[in-house]
């Protein structure tokens, strides 16, 4: 009887010491699962490809790209607490007001509005911003240039004498959105005469046809300088800045810190204008996103050829 008691003690321990040395998935140094995702257009598709392919150049890890899926930042913060993925692209207004439902106040900055959105999604979710890439993919409105011309219209304020003439076409997130249409229009005063709920990509093609008049659009889209629309300004300022950094658990960098050091190479190597060709390259080439993703990957040297 002590024998095969001694024999199952040797037996457990020999599992235990198996089970320490083997570890699992969240320990420091482990070979890892690393879901990388984005929201539904052209510009998440790319960030999600960079980001993708850059980690499985620079680390051990399984890495899987996980494209559409996700339409909103609140789907994706929700996966990611979840465990379903593990870092994606996201835009500091967005989850400053769209997400924690702050207020944009006049004193905030570019830095001011990362910080806050970086603490409160730590402490609010355990999820993490990394450093910003570079680019601001704020909202704009846009008008076909002669019709701006014809109007003369340089401004969201310009635009208010008119509106009541006028078609304006956006996605329906944006009309649902905290800082989106209801929150503009009460900062401008716009009445316009009607409102077309479309999909991007039929919205552009609709502006450049004539069947609306204004665009909300991505300030970052491909699509703005191929159809010659003109971006107006923002005068009074509704739009807080958007600016694009990955995000990733809180957790996973603890356990994984190369995670983040690789991601952040790509820290502000991406400004608006190269965001635009990129997203260009996709929607108005017709070049395929994983292509273009490991074109700009290499042409900054961040992989090799």
């Amino acid at each position: 009887m002590k024998k095969i008691i001694v024999v199952l003690l040797c037996i457990t321990l020999m599992l235990s010491l198996t089970a320490c040395s083997s570890g699992g998935s969240d320990q420091q140094g482990e070979k890892t699962k690393i879901v990388v995702a984005g929201k539904n257009f052209t510009e998440q598709y790319l960030m999600a490809e960079i980001m993708g392919q850059l980690l499985k150049d620079k680390t051990e890890h399984d890495v899987v790209i996980k494209q559409g899926g996700y339409q909103t930042s609140i789907i994706l913060n929700q996966g990611m607490m979840d465990g379903e993925i593990h870092a994606f692209v996201d835009y500091t207004g967005t989850g400053y007001i769209n997400v924690l439902k702050n207020e944009l106040k006049p004193d905030d900055t570019p830095d001011t509005v990362y910080q806050k959105t970086k603490q409160g999604y730590e402490e609010k979710f355990g999820i993490t911003w990394l450093e910003p890439l570079g680019f601001n993919n704020t909202f704009a409105l846009i008008m076909k240039e002669e019709k701006a011309k014809e109007l003369n219209v340089e401004t969201y304020s310009d635009l208010v004498e008119h509106s009541s003439d006028l078609v304006i076409g956006m996605d329906n997130v944006f009309y649902e959105r905290h800082d989106g249409y209801k929150g503009l229009v009460d900062t401008y005063g716009f009445k316009f005469k009607d409102i077309k709920e479309m999909d991007i990509a039929l919205a552009f093609q609709a502006l450049s046809e004539g069947q609306i008049d204004v665009l909300v659009a991505y300030a970052t889209d491909g699509r703005i300088p191929a159809i010659n629309a003109k971006t107006l300004v923002d005068d009074k300022v509704f739009f807080p800045p958007y600016y694009a950094a990955p995000l990733v658990p809180v957790e996973l960098l603890e356990s994984h810190p190369e995670i983040g050091e690789v991601l952040n190479l790509l820290a502000g190597r991406i400004d608006d204008q190269k965001m635009s060709e990129l997203n260009a390259k996709v929607d108005v080439e017709n070049r395929n996103i994983a292509e273009v993703a490991r074109e700009f990957l290499i042409s900054e040297g961040l992989i090799n050829d």
